[in-house]
């Protein structure tokens, strides 16, 4: 069996068709299982889908990255849900948007103005966001899909530092 408790790193390692790539897509929603079965804390884990594992707290990164190019950093930070002005009503707080990109950009150290085109970023900063967007989330766990495939060694070296941050917060990576 696979078990990774809060705060550990776990890296799958195994030849192309060993399974990596469906393992983690099982847990992150994407697919499912054939047999088997998952608990997540203690109790029956089965995700309907993406949005059902994020709703439990997976966040998965993938190789090509869910993110829009044509919006803002802290438009994608919240595009799955944007903070209200007044409860229930459809307008966007933007000040409280602004704000709270810049608490996630921080906790992640990328010194970027939340308002700057996603296009104007790097591969390796554009990772970044994505973790950012976990964090937001409050991800449990975060799953990455090769997610070293096309940075340069010093972007995969800041990947690393905040793969060690989010293991310091109790966060469980799969890698």
């Amino acid at each position: 069996g696979l078990e990774l408790k809060p705060g550990e790193v776990l890296g799958l390692v195994g030849e192309n068709g060993s399974g990596k790539s469906t393992t983690m897509n099982i847990l992150g929603g994407v697919h499912q299982p054939d047999r088997g079965n998952m608990t997540l804390d203690g109790a029956p884990y089965a995700p309907r889908g993406p949005r059902d594992a994020a709703d439990h707290g997976i966040a998965f990164i993938h190789q090509e990255l869910n993110l829009f190019r044509n919006l803002t950093v802290e438009e994608n930070l919240f595009i799955a849900g944007f903070p209200k002005l007044i409860g229930g009503l459809p307008f966007i707080d933007r000040r409280q948007v602004r704000e709270r990109a810049r608490e996630l950009l921080a906790a992640i150290d990328l010194d970027i103005a939340p308002g700057l085109p996603l296009a104007r970023l790097s591969q390796g900063e554009r990772q970044l966001v994505e973790i950012a967007k976990a964090l937001g989330a409050d991800a449990r766990i975060v799953i990455f899909d090769e997610p070293t495939t096309s940075l340069t060694a010093r972007e995969t070296e800041r990947l690393f530092a905040q793969i060690g941050r989010l293991k310091a917060r109790g966060i469980g990576v799969i890698y």
